[in-house]
């Protein structure tokens, strides 16, 4: 997988497991972004994305859960991922 990301986007900066110490990459957006979880000192993991339409790198210092929860509040992220309706299908209107 990291010879595929490395060839694919010279802009993603490491390598990705299994190489030791490599990101967990874990997932694609429809725009073709990819997202990676990263092990930090002290034991967490944070998000990270190649943004395809900007070519460039995104780091994070917020895990999984707290960069989502961000995301769908618009408080991080909101210039490239995707606009979230005020009610989502899993939520009741008022």
């Amino acid at each position: 997988m990291s010879e595929y990301v490395r060839d694919a986007e010279d802009v993603i900066p490491r390598d990705v497991l299994p190489e030791v110490g490599g990101m967990l990459h874990r997932g694609h957006s429809i725009e073709g972004d990819k997202f990676f979880l990263e092990y930090r000192e002290g034991g967490k993991w944070t998000v990270s994305a190649f943004r395809r339409n900007w070519g460039d790198w995104y780091e994070s210092d917020d895990g999984l859960i707290d960069w989502m929860v961000k995301v769908f509040e618009g408080k991080c992220a909101a210039d490239w991922m995707p606009e979230w309706p005020a009610v989502h299908w899993f939520e009741g209107s008022s």
